[in-house]
């Protein structure tokens, strides 16, 4: 079969998305335009359409035990905890306090602070702890998006907490187009590739790379 090349104007797709592509959450926008406010590290938060299909995801799923790996300003952990029930908990892992308080503001304006707890620490050493205290396959969602070079083993460890049937889904797996770069061999990209990699071959998991904002890969455990 011959394969479509369809040419869309980045700009204007953006702008239609924006327009129609998910629904708008007035808390969520304050806490962007906050956020943009620091400047260049505000490229750290996931988009609006990542957030919703975030959210619809943890309906879908049902899902009321999850873990966010990368908290920054708690914009995503707002889009997890919207789609859990009452009684649903959200660990979220973040090794900096810098931006606590913002995310804190946030979790509270929009009702959802009930259902976080944040735990500050190093993501590997907290994921391991969950590991320590025998809480293998008992996670439903897990939301990978924080340092670059330790995304595999945060990956690893994930596949270990999460359940049969349960999702893991990892930010960033296009890395801006450098994991096709073979030539490209820095730290970071060199990272995702291996990332990237490895799920290809884990049969363990089905999986789906989309092509959404940085690229995004979702993990099923079978």
């Amino acid at each position: 079969m011959k394969n479509k090349n369809i040419s869309l104007d980045p700009l204007k797709l953006r702008g239609y998305i924006d327009q129609v592509g998910y629904e708008k959450d007035p808390i969520l926008s304050e806490l962007r335009n906050k956020t943009e406010l620091l400047g260049d590290v505000a490229i750290m938060q996931i988009g609006e359409t990542q957030g919703s299909l975030i959210e619809i995801l943890c309906q879908l799923g049902q899902f009321t035990k999850c873990i966010e790996i990368g908290v920054f300003t708690g914009y995503s952990a707002i889009c997890i905890a919207k789609g859990l029930p009452e009684n649903g908990k959200l660990y979220a892992l973040e090794k900096s306090t810098e931006f606590n308080d913002i995310a804190k503001e946030y979790w509270f304006k929009s009702n959802c602070h009930k259902k976080i707890e944040l735990i500050i620490g190093n993501g590997i050493d907290s994921l391991d702890d969950f590991l320590t205290k025998k809480m293998h396959d008992t996670f439903d969602f897990i939301f990978i998006d924080a340092d670059k070079k330790n995304y595999l083993e945060y990956y690893k460890r994930s596949l270990k907490l999460i359940r049969k049937g349960g999702a893991i889904l990892i930010d960033n797996t296009l890395w801006k187009g450098r994991v096709m770069d073979n030539a490209d061999d820095t730290n970071s990209t060199k990272s995702i590739r291996e990332l990237n990699d490895f799920i290809a071959n884990d049969k363990n998991v089905a999986h789906c790379l989309l092509t959404l904002y940085d690229g995004m890969t979702l993990c099923i455990k079978k």
